[in-house]
């Protein structure tokens, strides 16, 4: 792997993952709170969708690894949403557990759809 496209990673890394760590610190109220954890997953599948869908960079260049695999990549956390449905779970919340799971692929989905969309309609 080419120095310049590890550090292109390593940089939107750490982005992403500052950005993630604030918004969760800020907005996850409790454990059956989590919209901190939510809206990360959610502007990240969006962000992804719209990089992908308007072709940013070429597939394969340091900018596309940087916000794809770099900076959507730790922005977004599929170990803290598996760690919070398991403390809803752990409390005896299965309801709110599998809810906010499915609330989160669909949402996500979406957002990566949309995204995916915005990206082919301005810049292709």
């Amino acid at each position: 792997m080419r120095l310049s496209l590890m550090a292109g990673i390593g940089l939107g890394a750490v982005a992403g993952a500052l950005m993630r760590h604030w918004m969760q610190r800020t907005l996850n109220y409790s454990i059956f709170s989590p919209f901190g954890t939510l809206l990360v997953n959610i502007i990240g599948s969006a962000a992804l969708g719209f990089i992908v869908g308007g072709r940013f960079f070429g597939s394969g260049s340091v900018g596309h690894y940087a916000l794809t695999a770099g900076f959507c990549g730790s922005l977004t956390t599929f170990s803290s949403i598996t760690l919070e449905v398991f403390e809803m779970i752990r409390v005896g919340e299965m309801l709110r557990a599998v809810g906010y799971a499915l609330f989160t692929f669909i949402l996500g989905m979406l957002g990566l759809i949309g995204g995916y969309w915005l990206g082919v309609r301005f810049f292709r």
